[in-house]
């Protein structure tokens, strides 16, 4: 690892935990309510994360992803937690792109403010599908309006780069309503 200290690091977290299992998901996932879970699972990722970031010592993270799971299943207070766990294991470029996936299922805007606030700049949001038929199937039930008004609520506070994530094959979809 040491043998490329000029090659920057890209860093993947997983959070694997959600509120509502969808129907379609294949990810390594924890359905659970239980908020205390998360913060057993960040003392885990501490203790990995102390171990592995010394042999990355001499690479500067040019990317940070959290993926799930939902990591918005965390609450404000763990995200904090995990980002300065990060920043004081890994050296981040200052333009480093810094992106979390959200359901907006299961986030506030006041979330935002804070993701924002803690230096994500990139959003990608699991909407999958905009038919509520085939939301339905899928256990993915979610307000258009609202997921809108996410969007431009991140573009305004200044997220960088925003995407919604659509999933092709789901239950009661056709070519035309995917359109």
């Amino acid at each position: 690892m040491a043998r490329y200290p000029e090659r920057p690091l890209s860093l993947y977290v997983h959070i694997p935990f959600c509120h509502k299992l969808c129907y379609f998901c294949g990810c390594n996932k924890i359905v659970t309510r239980q908020q205390h879970k998360a913060d057993q699972y960040l003392d885990a990722l501490e203790q990995e994360i102390r171990h592995r970031a010394p042999l990355f010592a001499d690479r500067h993270v040019s990317q940070l992803h959290w993926g799930g799971g939902t990591p918005t299943y965390l609450n404000k207070a763990q995200i904090s937690r995990l980002m300065t766990l990060l920043r004081e294991n890994f050296h981040f470029n200052t333009d480093a792109e810094i992106s979390i996936e959200v359901d907006p299922r299961e986030i506030e805007l006041d979330v935002l403010d804070h993701l924002r606030a803690e230096g994500f700049n990139r959003l990608s949001m699991g909407v999958q599908d905009f038919n509520k038929e085939v939301q339905r199937l899928v256990n993915r039930e979610q307000d258009e309006e609202f997921i809108f008004a996410l969007l431009n609520h991140a573009r305004d506070i200044g997220f960088t780069s925003t995407n919604i994530d659509l999933i092709y094959g789901l239950p009661k979809q056709t070519p035309e309503s995917f359109a």
